[in-house]
């Protein structure tokens, strides 16, 4: 299986840029990020970059000849023989060199303060397969590192050390300016390979010892199992193994049929290597999101470094540490939310309950996948659990406003899945989980762990001892059923409800305590056989037979109501999920009800706008049609005063040339009577009506040329 370096490419609708499902409930939600997470991803790109561009090349190709179990690029690795394909070891890029080598300088010294221990532990063989290969090869790159720098420097070559440390705080990056970076996300290109460099994979690698696993693996997969007990706890574990593969990442693109073979190569050779461990159910999804990343074996020296260094004591059969983290991670929340822990411990739920899981999933199955990528960074990066508890923080300060207004448990634990797997906003989170919690160190972590440690190991040894006991007493009451043979029993409860009560957990609490003996013989009823026993110490065995059987009775009345507890809590849960389900389909049903008269209303809506439009245009014509009648009463209007205008010319005109005329005729007149004066007096004249005849004439072809004229100009 390939390396699958996923850039944000387009899945189908249901699937984030990883390839990862995402939930239905959240899908619009993510559809709201996938923008803001392309961004980022190239501002990151960008920023990463310039950040490797900026580093010294000679520092960068030291480190790439040099990293442990990477060797020389020119020397490539072969795959092993056989039908199984495993990828060969492919070393991280030269430009990360400097980052590897910062970081394999924590796992040298780690390696180096447990060597004398892990060399005298049997659990752990990838020491001894390491001391094997460095004894038979010579140019094995784990000759070299292996050896501790104090020794040589010990050894009498003090100035060589001398010159090495210049040279390595020559070429040595910023570490402040590398936290930084990695605070603000890595890049998806480079994510497998800083992750790697991150865990100090190439310092931790052993050439062809995950071969060997691998082909150890394969071999006892395809033949019987024998009747041994390691081979049967082997058995179990690919038992497990194979019903948790189908479970992994289901219908994702890059798991397919080679990528399910190797990631179960990958698990199996893991519990082959650390049988302590063996496999834990959250190592598929570990060993899966690795394999997304990396090759096949550089994911396995990943995963051993993950679980054997970062979650020591976690996944054990006993899972100590586990259970001292979320003692820690308790009283954090009692002193960081007070009010959160009180109402939690009215509700009567744990902060374990619910961040027990996360811790072990390392929130793999609560976030969504980009910001549970944005916290592996800075786990990684920082080698310890510091982000884990920093996280868990930030996410009750988000959503513990909304967890102290529940009334139930079931209640409470479901919002808080379901809020926390709404956590799109990576940055925020981060951003919270890393300025908020400053004080949150690993001080302060070590300091509440080593403070509930031993209450944890005292619980476990209690756990042992009570098993133990149980053990010793039914084998002793074996015996002693043997020596009687006889089935009644000489031992009744009296009142076996509160007598059982106050009994003890085991023999060497009862024995020890004489008050809470004389307690116990005081319940119980002794037959009349037991008089007739002939040595006492025989009525002090059937009295331990009888105590032994009543300590049984107790152990399985408290695990009958550990489990009738238990069925009540899932019959609470079932029935929050019904009620749930219940004002669920009581929604939907009001929000199909008003999204059925949203519906009406608009098609109502839509008919009166359609009226609206159908009113306007009416109205809008109308108007048009006033304007045009308007403008052409204001034409007719315009012509009436023209011609009311030409008329009253006209008139003036015609008064005019009647008064023309009337002096016209006033003169003619005078002129008649001053010529028929003078003719009179001198001469005879022509005759008046003569003359009142041309006088007539002149006059009405006057007139006539003046109406002509103002006829013309009407």
């Amino acid at each position: 299986m390939k390396p699958k370096s996923l850039p944000f490419i387009a899945f189908e609708h249901k699937r984030d840029a990883y390839g990862f499902a995402v939930r239905p409930q959240h899908l619009q939600r993510y559809k709201e990020y996938a923008g803001i997470y392309k961004e980022e991803e190239e501002e990151r790109s960008d920023r990463w970059k310039h950040f490797l561009e900026t580093q010294p090349e000679s520092s960068a190709q030291d480190a790439g000849d040099n990293a442990k179990g990477g060797g020389s690029e020119s020397l490539p690795e072969k795959t092993s023989a056989g039908p199984r394909k495993i990828e060969i070891w492919t070393p991280i890029r030269k430009s990360l060199g400097n980052i590897e080598q910062m970081m394999s300088l924590r796992v040298e010294k780690k390696q180096y303060s447990d060597g004398k221990q892990q060399a005298n532990d049997g659990s752990h063989p990838v020491k001894v397969e390491e001391g094997k290969l460095s004894e038979d090869s010579e140019d094995e790159f784990y000759d070299v590192d292996k050896v501790d720098p104090s020794q040589e420097v010990h050894s009498g070559d003090t100035g060589n050390a001398d010159v090495g440390s210049k040279s390595h705080e020559e070429t040595c990056i910023s570490k402040e300016e590398l936290e930084c970076l990695v605070h603000g996300g890595l890049p998806m290109a480079l994510r497998g390979e800083l992750w790697q460099a991150f865990v100090g994979t190439g310092a931790r690698r052993v050439e062809g010892y995950y071969d060997s696993l691998a082909a150890e693996g394969e071999s006892e997969n395809n033949k019987c199992s024998d009747s041994s007990t390691s081979e049967a706890i082997h058995e179990k574990w690919i038992g497990q193994i194979e019903k948790d593969l189908p479970r992994t990442f289901p219908g994702h693109p890059a798991l397919d049929e080679d990528g399910r073979n190797a990631l179960r190569r990958m698990l199996i050779a893991y519990a082959k290597h650390n049988p302590s461990v063996g496999y834990c159910q959250a190592m598929n999804f570990f060993a899966g999101l690795l394999l997304l990343l990396m090759p096949e074996e550089n994911a396995f020296w990943t995963l051993v470094g993950i679980i054997d260094d970062y979650f020591d004591g976690y996944f054990s059969e006993e899972m100590i540490e586990s259970q001292v983290d979320q003692l820690v991670l308790e009283d954090l929340v009692r002193e960081k939310f007070p009010k959160l822990a009180n109402h939690l411990d009215y509700l009567g739920l744990q902060v374990a309950w619910v961040t027990g899981p996360w811790f072990l999933s390392i929130f793999t199955n609560v976030l969504p996948w980009e910001s549970v990528l944005r916290v592996w960074d800075v786990l990684l990066f920082d080698g310890n659990r510091v982000m884990l508890f920093r996280t868990a923080l930030a996410l009750l300060e988000f959503y513990g406003p909304a967890l102290v207004t529940t009334k139930d448990a079931g209640d409470a634990v479901t919002l808080l899945q379901s809020l926390a797997g709404s956590t799109f906003d990576s940055s925020q989170l981060v951003l919270t989980a890393r300025m908020g919690y400053q004080s949150v160190d690993e001080t302060i972590l070590q300091e509440l762990s080593n403070k509930h440690r031993p209450s944890v190991i005292s619980a476990m040894e209690e756990r042992a001892k009570g098993l133990g006991a149980w053990t010793d007493a039914n084998g002793l009451a074996s015996k002693l059923y043997n020596f009687k043979r006889d089935p009644e029993p000489l031992v009744s409860l009296s009142d076996s409800a509160d007598q059982l009560s106050d009994v003890g957990d085991g023999d060497a609490n009862q024995e020890s305590d004489p008050g809470n003996m004389d307690d116990m013989y005081g319940g119980v009823t002794v037959n009349s056989e037991i008089d007739s026993l002939p040595d006492p110490k025989d009525q002090v065995a059937w009295l331990k037979l009888e105590l032994c059987r009543l300590l049984e009775e107790r152990r399985s009345a408290v695990l009958r109501a550990d489990e009738l507890e238990t069925a009540l809590m899932e019959m609470v849960k079932q029935d929050n999920r019904r009620q749930l389900s219940a004002k669920v389909e009581q929604l939907e049903q009001e929000i199909s009800e008003l999204r059925q008269a949203l519906s009406d209303k608009q098609e109502q809506e839509e008919a009166m706008f359609q009226v609206l439009m159908r009113v306007e245009q009416e109205l809008k014509i109308a108007e048009e049609a006033r304007i045009s009648a308007e403008q052409d009463a204001a034409a007719q209007r315009y012509a009436a005063n023209v011609l009311q205008e030409k008329y009253e010319e006209a008139m003036a005109t015609l008064t005019q040339m009647e008064n023309r005329a009337v002096m016209a005729e006033t003169m003619l007149e005078a002129t008649l009577q001053y010529q028929s004066s003078q003719q009179k007096a001198l001469s005879p004249c022509p005759s008046p009506r003569y003359l009142s005849f041309i006088f007539s004439q002149y006059s009405l072809c006057e007139m006539d040329s003046s109406l002509k004229l103002v006829i013309k100009q009407c």
